[in-house]
């Protein structure tokens, strides 16, 4: 279903965000955002968003890239230096 909406500049960031972590367009980032707002939304479709998987209890994105310790201390050696 196609529809026109407003977003505040701050929700439409974070939709374009999540579509670039997920690989997903706008569109389809939004209805995944919208779907953790509304639990009981039922799926309507084939959607493009990849779904979010549960390990040891909690949400994990299953974005392109996987984040290791070794990144983490890479971006804190990357912003101590800057």
């Amino acid at each position: 279903m196609r529809l026109t909406i407003d977003l505040e500049p701050d929700l439409y960031a974070a939709a374009v965000s999540l579509a670039k972590a997920e690989g997903c367009s706008v569109g389809a980032a939004v209805n995944q955002l919208v779907r953790r707002a509304v639990p009981e939304a039922q799926p309507g479709g084939r959607s493009h968003a990849r779904p979010m998987k549960r390990r040891n209890g909690l949400l994990v994105s299953a974005g392109k890239e996987v984040i290791t310790a070794e990144t983490v201390q890479r971006i804190e050696t990357e912003d101590d230096a800057a």
